[in-house]
């Protein structure tokens, strides 16, 4: 199962999801993930250390989010991925679409300019 919790931390808000994002995962989580990123008008950062695994329907969640904040000026970091998920990150080259941080701290700054 998975699942998410929110924390406002100031210049972002940052999203720990948990769980894996196969598709059962992924729709558990998407409409509410989406409807509470488009509630704030803060960067996000989605913390990703408590998924072992992201499919193609996570992908696509991830960039679909990616692409709707970058329509309303704002930015998404994913942050401290596992090695298996960020294999597949390398794979199909979402870093070059999302910037992907080492860990949430790294990510701050990655905002901060």
């Amino acid at each position: 199962m998975a699942g998410f919790e929110e924390f406002d931390e100031g210049q972002a808000v940052r999203f720990v999801l948990e769980g894996r994002l196969d598709s059962a995962g992924t729709e558990q989580i998407e409409a509410r993930l989406t409807a509470a990123v488009g509630r704030g008008t803060s960067n996000v950062i989605v913390d990703l250390g408590k998924v072992p695994f992201v499919g193609s329907l996570g992908i696509r969640m991830l960039v679909s989010l990616g692409r709707t904040l970058q329509r309303q000026g704002r930015t998404v970091v994913l942050t401290s991925v596992q090695p298996l998920v960020q294999d597949v990150f390398e794979t199909v080259a979402l870093g070059e679409m999302i910037p992907i941080a080492a860990n949430p701290a790294e990510a701050a700054q990655l905002l901060a300019g």
